[in-house]
């Protein structure tokens, strides 16, 4: 078995159509600014046997409002939802997250039709012991 890091054209002949065959979201090549790479094991034959998807996933946040003077219902709030989830569109992202620790950040994933993840989700903190 050989181990290495697949080229952009290797994940989009073999990587995308693998996932796109399961029904997941095919991954972002981008060649000015990487969000992926895959690590490859290949047979003897050459032929991909398996991949490891190492990507940038979008995670929204923090929203964080620094003048509490204002008072404007939720406006800016809003607003800033309204044009970071149209920038997401307009770059093709495939998919994002966000971490909804209030009530008011619920509210925005709910505006803009997000579901909750009732999924396993893990989580290390390298370097932080």
């Amino acid at each position: 078995m050989t181990f290495r890091w697949m080229e952009s054209d290797e994940i989009e002949t073999l990587v995308n159509p693998a996932l796109k065959l399961k029904g997941w979201a095919e991954l972002n090549i981008c060649e000015d600014r990487p969000t992926c790479r895959v690590l490859g094991a290949f047979g003897q034959d050459g032929e991909l046997v398996e991949f490891f998807a190492f990507q940038m996933y979008a995670l929204l946040g923090p929203m964080c409002r620094v003048d509490n003077s204002i008072r404007d219902s939720g406006e800016t709030s809003r607003q800033l939802a309204t044009v970071m989830y149209d920038f997401l569109q307009q770059s093709n992202a495939r998919d994002f997250l966000v971490v909804a620790n209030s009530p008011i950040s619920e509210r925005l994933c709910e505006r803009f039709d997000m579901q909750r993840v009732d999924a396993p989700v893990f989580m290390n903190k390298i370097g932080t012991e």
